[in-house]
C-alpha cells in the first residue's frame, strides 16, 4: 500500500497555505492509496512529522512551505535507515531549494505539474546537527535575512530581503576566518563565506560543473563596496572564481571557525554560531521532479 504524508506550514503561501490543502491532497491521491496530512503549529513540528514518516516507511513526504520548513523535513528523514522520497511545493519567500531543482514558483502550477514517477537525487549538507539543501553562509547576508520582519516578507517578498542586503553592504565588516578542508585551507580576513551545494548562485551559473558530493566554497576576502562591485561583471560572465577578491575551494568536509562570535545561516534561516563542521551527503535524498517544458 503506497502511503504519502503531506506536511503543511499554515503560514506559507502568503499565509494562504490551508487554501491549497485539498488540492495537494487530491494530487497525491492520484498516485498514493493513503494520504495523510499534518499541519505544523510550532518549530520542529515538520521534523517530528517527517521522522514519523521515515519510521513508518511512508513512500513519500510532500511538504508545502518555505526553506525553513523544507529543511525541518530534511532533518527528519536524512540519515535515517529508511528515507522517504521528497516532494516540495514552494510556499516561502526565497524558495531557494525549489529554484535549485527548477520547480515552478507558481503554487498552483507546482502542484499540477508534480510528477510522482519522475525523481532526481540531490546532495544534502549537514552543518553540525542541522541540514540544508542549497547554501550555508557566514557574514552580513545572514544578518540581513534574519532582520526581515514576517510582515515585510509577506507584503514585499524578496524585495524586503534586497533592502536589508543593501543596508548590510554599507556597514559590512571584515572578520578573521579559518576554513579547513581536505582540499586546502584558508585563514585570514573575510567579509562573507558561502558554501554552495550547486554550481548556481541564485539563477546564475557560476561554475562550469557541479561534482556530486562536493560543496563549492566562496570566500569574499574584502568588505569594500569596490570589491563587491567588481564581482558583478565576473558573476554575469560566470568567472567569479577568477576574481582576485575571491578564494575558492571545492570540498566535501569543511570546518569553519573564527576567533570571535559569528552566527551562520542555512538556506535563509539562522543556524549555529561558529565553529561549524560541514559534511556533504552526496545524492542523499530522492526528490520528485517536475517536467521541464521546452522553449
Amino acid at each position: 500500500m503506497k502511503k504519502a504524508m503531506v506536511i503543511i506550514n499554515p503560514t506559507s503561501g502568503g499565509e494562504q497555505a490551508l487554501n491549497y490543502k485539498e488540492k495537494i491532497e487530491n494530487k497525491a491521491k492520484e498516485y498514493f492509496e493513503v494520504v495523510e496530512t499534518r499541519i505544523t503549529e510550532k518549530a520542529l513540528d515538520a521534523t517530528h512529522f517527517a521522522e514519523e514518516a521515515a519510521k513508518e516507511k511512508y513512500e513519500a513526504v510532500i511538504v508545502f512551505g518555505g526553506d525553513g520548513t523544507v529543511n525541518e523535513v530534511i532533518s527528519g528523514i536524512a540519515e535515517k535507515e529508511y528515507i522517504p522520497k521528497l516532494g516540495i511545493i514552494p510556499g516561502g519567500t526565497g524558495n531557494l531549494i525549489t529554484k535549485l531543482v527548477q520547480i515552478d514558483q507558481d503554487i498552483d502550477k507546482a502542484i499540477e505539474s508534480l510528477d510522482f514517477n519522475l525523481t532526481n537525487k540531490i546532495d544534502i549538507g549537514k552543518a553540525n546537527d542541522h541540514y540544508f539543501g542549497y547554501i550555508f553562509s557566514v557574514g552580513s547576508l545572514p544578518e540581513a535575512i534574519h532582520n526581515v520582519e514576517i510582515e515585510d516578507k509577506t507584503k514585499f517578498g524578496m524585495f524586503a530581503y534586497a533592502i536589508n542586503t543593501v543596508k548590510s553592504v554599507i556597514r559590512d565588516e571584515v572578520f578573521n576566518i579559518k576554513v579547513e578542508t581536505e582540499n586546502g585551507n584558508y585563514e585570514g580576513d573575510a567579509s562573507q563565506v558561502l558554501v554552495l551545494l550547486s554550481n548556481y548562485f541564485s539563477d546564475k551559473k557560476i561554475f562550469d560543473e557541479n561534482k556530486v558530493g562536493y560543496a563549492n566554497i566562496l570566500i569574499l576576502k574584502d568588505a569594500s563596496i569596490f570589491s563587491k562591485l567588481s564581482l558583478i561583471p565576473d558573476l554575469l560572465k560566470g568567472d567569479v572564481v577568477e576574481n582576485d577578491s575571491i578564494e575558492y575551494i571545492k570540498a566535501k568536509t569543511i570546518k569553519i571557525s573564527s576567533d570571535i562570535e559569528i552566527e551562520s545561516d542555512i538556506d535563509g534561516d539562522q543556524s549555529d554560531d561558529l565553529p561549524v563542521e560541514i559534511k556533504v551527503l552526496g545524492n542523499h535524498i530522492e526528490i520528485y521532479s517536475y517536467p521541464i517544458e521546452e522553449a
